[in-house]
């Protein structure tokens, strides 16, 4: 960059003056040269136009649009009161969700084998001993020398004499 009248400043230089970082040697240009001064003044004239125009469309707008109305945010509330459990539902389904695996992951239930055979160590000679004669006296009481049902009601073989008897073999 030169301070002639010939050589002005290029489109970065213009764009570091205004953003705020000139140089001394763009600050001098600038001082000497109308050209780039115009270009300078021309883009700040602009913004500050822009930033009036921005500034005076927001004063304008009414105050009511902007805010929220009491009956608007009476509902929103009453909206998020109505849906509170839900989301408590929902926060408990998700921590049950993650927690039954994990709680099953740390705590394994016992097999059936694994039972039994804990329930079997357990039990002792007296409890054995006891079964035994519970066992017995069932047995003793299902084997009595009662008429069975069969006799009872005339099933047996000798009473169906009529029927006829199939060969046990053929013979050809």
């Amino acid at each position: 960059m030169t301070t002639e009248l010939s050589a002005h400043l290029s489109e970065e230089a213009l764009d570091d003056v205004l953003i705020g970082l000139s140089t001394p040697e763009s600050d001098a240009h600038l001082a000497v040269c109308n050209a780039c001064r115009s270009r300078v003044e021309g883009f700040q004239s602009g913004l500050q136009a822009f930033n009036q125009a921005s500034l005076a469309w927001s004063e304008a707008r009414p105050m009511t649009t902007t805010t929220i109305s009491l009956q608007a945010a009476a509902k929103s509330k009453a909206r998020r009161a109505m849906f509170a459990p839900l989301g408590w539902a929902m926060a408990a389904t998700v921590i049950l969700m993650i927690g039954i695996p994990i709680w099953t992951r740390d705590h394994p239930t016992p097999s059936i084998h694994e039972a039994a055979a804990a329930a079997t160590a357990v039990d002792s000679e007296a409890q054995i001993a006891q079964d035994n004669e519970l066992l017995k006296s069932v047995d003793m009481a299902l084997s009595t020398n009662d008429e069975s049902l069969l006799s009872e009601y005339h099933l047996s073989d000798e009473h169906h004499s009529h029927l006829k008897k199939r060969p046990e073999l053929r013979s050809r």
